[in-house]
C-alpha cells in the first residue's frame, strides 16, 4: 500500500474512533432519536446529487437496508451511548458486528467458514462476558445490551448489502439517509421530548456533533474506506479498521476522563483479539477438483 493511502486508512480509523465521542456529545444535547434523524437529514442533503431513481426489487432492498442500518442500528447505538454513559465500552462492543456477520454469513448466505474464524468468534463473545462484569459496566448493562443488539442489526444490514447489485456507495448512503430521516424524526416527536429546547440551546459542540457524524464519519469515512477497498486487497485494508476502537477508547479517556479497570482492559483485549482473528484469517481453500477416471 502506498504511503499516502496508508495515511488515508489511518486517518479513517481516527475519524471512526472519534465518532463515538462526537455521538456522546450529540446525545447529551439532543434526544437520541432526534440526533440520529438530524444526522441522516444532513447526509441526505449533502448526497442529494448522487441519488438515482430506484424501482422494483432494488428499491425494496435499499428500503430494507435503510430501515435496518439507518433506523434500527443507529437508534440502538445512540440509545446505548445515552444509557451506558461509557463511550469506551460502546467503542469495543460495537466490534461484535464482525462475529455476528460471520454467523449470519453461515446461516443466511450458506458460506463456509474455517475453524480459525469459529475460534475467533468464540473468543470475541468470551471477551464480552469478561467486559460485562466490569463493575461500572455491570451497573449499566442495559445500555451495553442495546449496543450489542445494534451490532447484530448492523451485521444483518451488511448481509443485505452484499446481495445488492448496481448501487454505488454514495448513492446507497444517500438513499439510506433519505429513507431513514423521516421515520426517525417522526418517532422522536412521538416518543421523546425536548427537541425544540435542544434547537433553541444550540452551541458549537452540538452543531459540531451533527456535522461530524454526518460529514466526517458517514461520507468521508465510509466513502474513503470503499475507495481503498476498490484498490487493495481486503486483508491490506481491514487491519486499519481494527484501530478504530483503540482510538475510540483513547478519546473517551482523554475527553471524558473515563477510567479503565483491569477487567475492562482484559475484556476489550479479548474482544479485539477475536475480531482480529475473524478479520485477518484466510478463507479455507476450496477442495481440489475431482479427476476423471
Amino acid at each position: 500500500m502506498q504511503p499516502l493511502h496508508m495515511l488515508l486508512a489511518l486517518s479513517i480509523s481516527v475519524i471512526w474512533g472519534f465518532t463515538f465521542s462526537a455521538a456522546a456529545v450529540g446525545v447529551a444535547h439532543f434526544p437520541p432519536l432526534f440526533f440520529t434523524g438530524l444526522r441522516f437529514a444532513l447526509v441526505a442533503l449533502l448526497l442529494a446529487f448522487a441519488l438515482r431513481a430506484l424501482r422494483g426489487s432494488r428499491l425494496r432492498a435499499v428500503g430494507l437496508i435503510a430501515l435496518t442500518i439507518g433506523v434500527l442500528h443507529f437508534t440502538l447505538i445512540y440509545l446505548g451511548i445515552k444509557l451506558s454513559g461509557r463511550v469506551s465500552a460502546v467503542a469495543i462492543a460495537v466490534q461484535l458486528s464482525a462475529p455476528f456477520s460471520l454467523l449470519l454469513s453461515v446461516f443466511v448466505l450458506k458460506e463456509t467458514v474455517g475453524w480459525v474464524r469459529w475460534t475467533g468468534t468464540a473468543v470475541a463473545f468470551a471477551g464480552v462476558v469478561v467486559l460485562g462484569f466490569d463493575p461500572v459496566i455491570f451497573r449499566a448493562w442495559g445500555g451495553l445490551a442495546l449496543v450489542v443488539l445494534g451490532a447484530f442489526v448492523m451485521s444483518y444490514g451488511l448481509v443485505l448489502m452484499r446481495r445488492l447489485k448496481g448501487v454505488g456507495v454514495l448513492e446507497l448512503q444517500g438513499w439510506i439517509a433519505l429513507i431513514s430521516a423521516p421515520p426517525l424524526l417522526a418517532l422522536s416527536f412521538a416518543t421523546e421530548s425536548g427537541q425544540m429546547a435542544a434547537i433553541a440551546g444550540l452551541d458549537w459542540r452540538a452543531i459540531g456533533a451533527v456535522v461530524y457524524t454526518a460529514l466526517a464519519s458517514s461520507i468521508l469515512g465510509q466513502g474513503g474506506w470503499y475507495w481503498l477497498l476498490q484498490r487493495y486487497k481486503v486483508a491490506q485494508v481491514t487491519p486499519f479498521g481494527l484501530l478504530a476502537p483503540v482510538w475510540g477508547v483513547l478519546f473517551a479517556v482523554l475527553l471524558f476522563g473515563e477510567v479503565l479497570s483491569s477487567r475492562f482492559v482484559i475484556g476489550a483485549a479479548i474482544i479485539l483479539a477475536g475480531v482480529a482473528v475473524i478479520t485477518l484469517a484466510r478463507e479455507p481453500a476450496p477442495p481440489p477438483p475431482a479427476r476423471d477416471p
